[in-house]
């Protein structure tokens, strides 16, 4: 029995092509996910999103207080947490470029950021406790401490 080969047989033929295409492509998909440069493109401009977003939840969190509006201050201090949880996702290797404010240090010292992070999240999750408590006073100290956590982690990893 003869076996076909691509020479003989056109459907073979163009399936080495496909194939070799293919192959190719998936190449090179992978080594432009693993040079991070598509991961890259917008992780500084969706940070600095977050960031900015973060700074109108706390503005908001602080006019609530006097209001009692503890239901908005539950939702924004929640949104605080949620970023502070991933936001060291958005510090991928590489991604310090020249519209970043972010500092080497963030790199250098990836457990200790992680850490900052963790700090931010634990003190909004404080806020969070004393809304639903609905007690103004102890929001408005849970909301210092949650600036301070800001504050914190900004002299260290972040260059004005």
């Amino acid at each position: 029995m003869l076996k076909s080969t691509p020479d003989h047989n056109p459907e073979l033929k163009l399936g080495a092509k496909f194939g070799s295409t293919l192959s190719a492509a998936l190449i090179t998909a992978a080594i432009l996910i693993g040079t991070g440069l598509p991961a890259l493109a917008g992780v500084i401009e969706d940070r600095k999103a977050n960031f900015k977003a973060n700074n109108g939840h706390m503005r908001a969190i602080g006019g609530a207080i006097g209001s009692g509006d503890f239901d908005l201050i539950k939702s924004r201090a929640g949104k605080i947490a949620e970023w502070a949880a991933v936001m060291p996702d958005y510090f991928p290797e590489g991604s310090l470029g020249s519209d970043s404010s972010a500092k080497p240090e963030i790199w250098e010292a990836f457990d200790e950021f992680k850490a900052a992070a963790q700090d931010n999240h634990d003190a909004a999750m404080a806020v969070i406790a004393a809304a639903e408590a609905k007690n103004g006073d102890d929001v408005g100290a849970a909301l210092q401490a949650l600036g301070a956590s800001c504050k914190a982690c900004h002299q260290k990893f972040k260059a004005w």
